[in-house]
C-alpha cells in the first residue's frame, strides 16, 4: 500500500518544477557597464516612429531579418565578395574571422536586447554588416562608381540608417576589422567615416582623439553636437523655463549668431543671447531624435543635447519665433517652411527626462531681465502700440512720451523714499 506524499516531498517537487521553469524562460542578465545600443522606448517611438526605424538597411541584431530590408542583404554579399577578393590577403581574412569569434560575447553585451541568434548566425551577421559599412565608406572615399553611391537619395537614406540608435555596431568592431585589413597607404577608419558623412550638410563628424572615444556612430554624433551646443555655465543646475523668442524680443533681448571660434552658448549683459547657428535640413530631426534617445539611456545624468533642445523649445512657440531666429542667423532653414520647424521643436522634447544642465545661468539671466519692472512696463507698451515690424501708430508716440515721463517720475519718488 502506497503511503501518502509528505509535505516536504511536495515542496521538493514544486521547487524542482520552479527551477525547470526558470531555466527555460529566464532571460540572460544584461551587462550595464558594456551596454550601449538600445531599442528605443515606446514613449519616444510613438511620437515619430519613422525617426528610429531603418528604411533601407539593417545593421546589428535588433532589425536583423526584417523582410522589407531583404534587398540590401544581397548588396552586403556583393560587398563582402569584393572586400575579401580585392582588398585583403587570405591570411587577413582569418584574422578578421578570428577577431569576431573571440569577441562574440563582448559584442553581444553591447546590446540591451538579447539576440536569439545562434553563435554561427550571429558571427556571420556581424561580419556581413561590418564589412558592408567599411566597403561602403571605402567606395565613397575613393569616389568609386557604384549604383548605391551614384544616387543621392539612396546615399542620404543609408546615411540616416547608419545614425539610428537601434541600427548600430560597436565602434571598436568596425575600427578593429578595418585595422586588420589595413595595408600601406590605406586611410584610417576615421578618415573614411569623415568622407562618408561630410557629404551631407548636417552630418560632418568631429575628429576623434586619444581623449575622445565613442561607442558607435550615434555616440559619435552626440560628441560632435556637444562641441557646438555646449552651455556657458561651469556649474550644472536645473533650468527653469524662459519666454519665447518673440516675447524676449519685446523685452529688447537681441539674438545673435556666435562668430569665429566661439561655439558655446553664451549670454552677455542680460540683453543679448548668442547662439551657434543650427542648420535644419532633411534628416535633421531623425539624427537629433536618436541622439536624444541615446542620452535617455546611456547619459541620464548628462543629457546635454536634451537640455539644448529644451532651451530651443522654450524659445520657439510659433512660426514667428522661428522667423525671428532665422532673421538673426541662428537658424539656417533648408526646409523653407518655418512653421514645420516650430512644430518639430515643439515635439522633440515630448516624453524625455532632463538632468541638470549648463544652461542654468543663461536662463536665470534672461528671467531676471524680464522680471525687471521697467523692462516689464516697456514690453507692455510695445505689445500694445507697436506692430511686429517695430513701427507704431500716430497717437502712440504721444502716449509713449507721457507714459515714459510718468514711469520716470514714479521711480524718482520711489528712490527718494
Amino acid at each position: 500500500m502506497n503511503s501518502m506524499p509528505t509535505a516536504s516531498s511536495e515542496h521538493e517537487d514544486l521547487v524542482k518544477e520552479l527551477r525547470i521553469d526558470m531555466e527555460k524562460n529566464l532571460e540572460p542578465e544584461l551587462h550595464p557597464d558594456e551596454c550601449c545600443i538600445y531599442r528605443v522606448h515606446e514613449r519616444l517611438r510613438n511620437v515619430n516612429e519613422e525617426a528610429y526605424t531603418p528604411q533601407m538597411v539593417s545593421i546589428g541584431p535588433l532589425h536583423h531579418g526584417t523582410k522589407r530590408l531583404a534587398k540590401m542583404e544581397k548588396v552586403k554579399r556583393s560587398y563582402m565578395k569584393c572586400f575579401l577578393e580585392q582588398r585583403i590577403a587570405i591570411e587577413k581574412r582569418d584574422d578578421i574571422f578570428r577577431f569576431i569569434q573571440m569577441h562574440e560575447n563582448d559584442i553581444r553585451n553591447c546590446y540591451a536586447e538579447i539576440s536569439e541568434l545562434k553563435s554561427h548566425e550571429y558571427i556571420m551577421m556581424i561580419l556581413y554588416d561590418a564589412i558592408f559599412i567599411i566597403e561602403l565608406f571605402m567606395r565613397m572615399f575613393e569616389d568609386t562608381s557604384d549604383p548605391i553611391l551614384s544616387t543621392r537619395s539612396i546615399r542620404h537614406t543609408l546615411m540616416l540608417d547608419l545614425e539610428l540608435l537601434e541600427n548600430q555596431l560597436p565602434y571598436f568592431v568596425l575600427e578593429e576589422i578595418h585595422g586588420l585589413a589595413l595595408f600601406s597607404g590605406m586611410p584610417s577608419f576615421m578618415d573614411i567615416s569623415h568622407s562618408f558623412f561630410k557629404s551631407f550638410p548636417i552630418c560632418e563628424l568631429t575628429e576623434l582623439t586619444s581623449e575622445l572615444s565613442v561607442k558607435h556612430f550615434t555616440d559619435w554624433r552626440r560628441s560632435t553636437l556637444l562641441e557646438k551646443y555646449k552651455g556657458s555655465s561651469e556649474e550644472k543646475r536645473y533650468s527653469r523655463s524662459i519666454p519665447c523668442a518673440m516675447k524676449l524680443h519685446q523685452f529688447r533681448v537681441k539674438f545673435k549668431k556666435t562668430e569665429g571660434n566661439c561655439k558655446s552658448l553664451c549670454e552677455k549683459h542680460g540683453h543679448e543671447l548668442q547662439l551657434p547657428q543650427i542648420e535644419i535640413a532633411d534628416g535633421f530631426e531623425c539624427v537629433l531624435r536618436n541622439v536624444i534617445a541615446l542620452e535617455q539611456y546611456l547619459y541620464q545624468d548628462e543629457t546635454h543635447i536634451c537640455s539644448y533642445v529644451k532651451l530651443m523649445d522654450w524659445l520657439i512657440d510659433t512660426e514667428k519665433d522661428v522667423d525671428l531666429l532665422v532673421e538673426s542667423g541662428i537658424i539656417f532653414n533648408r526646409f523653407g517652411d518655418n512653421s514645420s520647424v516650430a512644430n518639430m521643436f515643439n515635439k522633440l522634447c515630448q516624453n524625455i527626462s532632463i538632468s541638470e544642465s549648463f544652461y542654468h545661468d543663461i536662463c536665470e539671466g534672461l528671467r531676471k531681465h524680464c522680471d525687471n519692472p521697467w523692462n516689464k512696463s516697456m514690453a507692455t507698451l510695445r505689445r500694445a502700440y507697436f506692430t511686429d515690424d517695430g513701427t507704431c501708430n500716430g497717437t502712440a508716440i504721444a502716449i509713449l512720451a507721457i507714459y515714459l515721463t510718468l514711469i520716470q517720475t514714479i521711480f524718482s519718488i520711489a528712490q527718494g523714499l
